[in-house]
């Protein structure tokens, strides 16, 4: 029984540091695009950041429950937990900002390749979208560092 407790409680961490990894990496690698001006190095860039996110990140949102629910009744706790109830509540909010942010990411790509494309400057139209992107984006990293802390302080409170 300890041997599956390890197996799930691996992919459970392995799923949280490759969620947060790839979301950190990525906007870093979005915020340096940016900073360039330069449609095509955004447009390129973000065509990649959603191709991860596409093959990395979506695997790794979805084997955090798949891996934490079993991982919570194998080891005997209870769903109604504070840090437990708290984690759920924190990795709603995460997948729904990071859904957020693909989408910006999607418009994003549109309006810089059609700028790049075009030789023309950027548009208005990205720079509000870019603030939006990251007023979204860290916040949500912060959120998966919460969640990273719930799981490994596990606070009770009774």
């Amino acid at each position: 029984m300890i041997n599956l407790i390890f197996a799930i409680k691996f992919v459970h961490v392995v799923a949280a540091a490759a969620m947060f990894g790839t979301a950190l990496g990525l906007a870093v690698f979005m915020l340096l695009a940016d900073r360039s001006g330069n449609a095509s190095v955004i447009a390129v860039t973000s065509r990649f950041a959603i191709g991860v996110e596409t093959m990395v990140m979506i695997p790794a949102l979805a084997l955090q429950p798949i891996s934490g629910f079993p991982l919570v009744s194998t080891i005997g706790l209870s769903f109604g937990e504070f840090w437990i109830v708290l984690s759920l509540l924190v990795y709603v909010l995460v997948v729904a900002g990071w859904l957020a942010v693909l989408l910006l990411e999607i418009r994003i790509r549109d309006l810089t390749k059609e700028a790049a494309l075009n030789q023309k400057p950027l548009p208005d139209a990205y720079h509000g979208v870019f603030r939006l992107y990251a007023m979204l984006v860290w916040p949500t990293l912060a959120g998966m560092i919460v969640v990273f802390a719930l799981m490994v302080w596990q606070p009770r409170f009774s």
